[in-house]
């Protein structure tokens, strides 16, 4: 698979972020308030994640939450303006039915793992292993429909031939208590004649509640061999625009909608 390729099937699945309640009342203690536009792709993406304005109209926004036990109904929504503007406020504390048992792999379904066999070095964790974390799913229904992502993406252009391949994707987490999130990890493997080295850190603090993270990847191809890093960090978004994959699945549908 090509550098931009990595990057783009990155965006489109690795996850499902944001959701809101309905605009109008003032947001309870504890509660998150988050804005930002929507935008889609441009239809050229043979090289990297192109996005132009929002041209699918008003409609409505839907946030789930996305754990090891699946996607959720929708827990949340707002209506869409027509220009791709939106405000949606999360809920201040999630249903205890909301949160999995607690998964082997310290995040939700965010830092991919090595292909079988890999030799690997280090590890990343939470400081709390018994604590719950999800994430949050943000779709959109309008004349467009699809999951929408906070995403930022950069190619190696002529100028820069030799720069890696940078994606930029935001996250939502809500933990149930307290934790920080550390560690390195390197891996490698040779698959098809190319050798891989994937290096994965996270760093920083989760609350109670909700947590805005950026996951910044990179990726550099130099003849037969990739390296590959993912750095998790938490504390901010990478953008306030949020571009719509369509390819991806945004849940089943609400009852009676």
């Amino acid at each position: 698979m090509k550098p931009s390729s990595l990057w783009l099937a990155l965006a489109f699945g690795a996850t499902a972020l944001t959701g809101a309640l309905a605009a109008g009342s003032s947001p309870a203690p504890g509660a998150l308030v988050l804005s930002g536009t929507l935008k889609e792709q441009s239809d050229d993406t043979d090289t990297g994640l192109f996005t132009v304005p929002w041209r699918g109209g008003g409609g409505q926004v839907e946030a789930r939450i996305a754990s090891v036990a699946g996607v959720s109904p929708v827990i949340a929504s707002a209506p869409l303006q027509s220009g791709g503007r939106f405000a949606l406020t999360l809920p201040a504390t999630l249903d205890r039915s909301l949160l999995p048992p607690v998964p082997q792999d310290p995040l939700p379904a965010t830092l991919p793992p090595p292909v079988p066999g890999a030799a690997c070095t280090g590890s990343v964790k939470l400081g709390d292993p018994t604590i719950r974390v999800v994430q949050l799913s943000l779709s959109v229904k309008a004349t467009k429909s699809g999951v929408v992502v906070p995403v930022v993406v950069s190619t190696p252009n002529e100028a820069q031939p030799t720069a890696p391949a940078r994606t930029q994707q935001g996250l939502l987490y809500y933990a149930e208590r307290p934790t920080a999130m550390n560690g390195t990890q390197t891996c490698q493997w040779t698959d098809h004649g190319v050798r891989t080295r994937m290096t994965t850190r996270m760093e920083g603090p989760l609350k109670q509640g909700w947590n805005k993270l950026t996951l910044d990847m990179t990726s550099l191809s130099s003849g037969a061999e990739l390296d590959v890093t993912f750095h998790l960090t938490s504390g901010a978004l990478p953008t306030d625009d949020w571009t719509l994959m369509p390819e991806a699945d945004p849940g089943p549908a609400p009852s009676g909608g």
